[in-house]
């Protein structure tokens, strides 16, 4: 008898579209996560409407995807995210750092990871403590200042700090936070990059008379930032 081939990705994919969708019952997603094919499974996994106790069982996976998706679900209980925050696979720590149920004790490990990519992600995370914000805004890494400078939790004075970094992402990232301070607005609008100028253009925050002055900016990305806020 001739071995059966495993199934193809077009094979897969009304399986997984199934397993994704917010109309499949609990049932039917509890025996998709039994499939056989790892990407069924991430795809149950990833489902707010799947049962906890299944999230549990799949955050024990052997494939790195389903445990991340398990990692992401909003609905996974926290001692899974706890256990998944300590997983051998960056790409699943880095899940659990995204999610918005994270714990901030979660966070506050995760911002220690060795990966640069995990850290990235749990810099740009609300649920992170003003402490750890405080923290990852100085890490070595400019890509994990830069995330840490466009989160709406970090002090004024963080953001102060930030606003003078050498690395023109870090002042952008300041930039284009929500919540940055009107002087700090004012002080980037001069800035000698036309990145950060830009980001303080695009945020809706931004004085009408700073962006009556960007919308005269001598460079047009600049301008069409300010023109649109404005507008």
């Amino acid at each position: 008898m001739a071995q059966q081939s495993p199934p193809s990705d077009e094979d897969l994919t009304p399986l997984v579209a199934e397993a994704g969708a917010e109309e499949t019952p609990r049932e039917r997603l509890t025996e998709l996560s039994h499939h056989d094919a790892p990407e069924v499974r991430a795809a149950a996994a990833v489902n707010p409407r799947i049962l906890t106790n299944v999230l549990t069982r799949l955050s024990k996976d052997e494939d790195k995807r389903v445990r991340a998706s398990v990692a992401m679900n909003p609905v996974t209980s926290a001692e899974v995210i706890e256990e998944l925050s300590f997983d051998e696979d960056w790409t699943v720590r880095a899940a659990t750092a995204s999610n918005p149920s994270t714990a901030a004790y979660s966070l506050g490990e995760l911002i220690r990871d060795d990966d640069v990519r995990v850290r990235i992600e749990a810099a740009a995370s609300l649920g992170l403590s003003r402490k750890d914000l405080e923290r990852v805004s100085k890490d070595d890494d400019a890509r994990v200042r830069s995330a840490a400078a466009a989160n709406p939790g970090a002090s004024e004075d963080a953001l102060s700090r930030l606003s003078a970094d050498s690395e023109w992402q870090i002042r952008a990232g300041v930039a284009g936070n929500p919540a940055v301070a009107m002087v700090l607005l004012r002080t980037l609008a001069t800035d000698e990059d036309w990145r950060v100028r830009q980001a303080v253009a695009s945020n809706r925050s931004t004085p009408s008379e700073v962006l009556a002055a960007l919308a005269l900016d001598g460079d047009e990305g600049v301008r069409a930032a300010a023109q649109r806020v404005s507008s």
